[in-house]
Formats: structure tokens, C-alpha cells, sequence
């Protein structure tokens, strides 16, 4: 009887780490429109603000990418200082594919999670199995 209330609550483990990997069109939706336009650019920027905490990974129409930290927005354009040389780029809104922050993405973090949720599931479902096993060499 424990063994088949420890599968249904790793089942139910199991089935909410599932429901959290999934992204439905409307959560994806921003993310494909803020890159595209000048305007949301801009408006990612200003939001970020400036200075050496404002860093960020910007990817020009051209597949270069830049890093560094927000120096400078104005109308038309940004400055972008590069942390480690020092050096100033001024990229206008109009180059900018995509605009990403420091660290993982969403998706990202969302995998790691389904995996470690997997792998929790897995550890279990080991134990239980090793816990049935020895129980049924017991019997006479």
C-alpha cells in the first residue's frame, strides 16, 4: 500500500514539473515581438536603464553580437561599454535583432527544472523498486 501511495505522489511530482515546462503561445508572444521592433527596443533599454548594472548582450542585423553595459540612450541610438576593454559602440535601434540580458533565458531555466524534477522521479521510483525487492526475498 506505501508503495503505490509513493508512486502516486511522485506521478504527481512528475506531472506538475511537466505543466511547468510548458509555454503557451501567448507567454512567447513578447519575447518574438520586443525583438523586432525599433520601438520596443527602446523601450527594453529604458527599462534596463544605464550604467555598469544595466548589462546586456545585443545581436545586430548583421550576427555580430556586442556586450557590455547601457552608457548612453537617445533618440536614435545607445551606447553600449565594453566591460573588460573600456571601448564605447554606438549602435542605432534600427540594427538591433535581439536584446538579451546577463544570465539564462526562461526556457532554459525552465528545462533545468523539468530535468532535476525528472531525475527526482527517477531517484524514487529506485528506491521504491529496491524497497519491493527486498520485501518480496523476505517472504517465505
Amino acid at each position: 500500500m506505501k508503495t503505490i501511495a509513493l508512486l502516486l505522489v511522485t506521478s504527481l511530482i512528475f506531472s506538475n514539473f511537466a505543466l511547468a515546462g510548458q509555454v503557451t503561445p501567448a507567454a512567447a508572444a513578447p519575447q518574438e515581438q520586443a525583438s523586432g521592433t525599433t520601438q520596443n527596443v527602446k523601450a527594453q533599454l529604458q527599462n534596463r536603464g544605464t550604467g555598469e548594472k544595466a548589462r546586456v548582450r545585443v545581436t545586430l542585423s548583421n550576427g555580430i553580437q556586442v556586450r557590455g553595459y547601457i552608457s548612453k540612450i537617445d533618440e536614435v541610438s545607445f551606447q553600449m561599454t565594453d566591460n573588460k576593454k573600456g571601448q564605447t559602440t554606438t549602435i542605432s535601434y534600427a540594427d538591433v535583432q535581439k536584446l538579451q540580458g546577463p544570465g539564462l533565458s526562461k526556457h532554459a531555466k525552465i528545462g533545468i527544472g523539468v530535468g532535476v524534477g525528472v531525475a527526482v522521479v527517477v531517484v524514487i521510483a529506485a528506491v521504491i523498486a529496491v524497497q519491493a525487492a527486498s520485501k518480496l526475498n523476505k517472504l517465505p
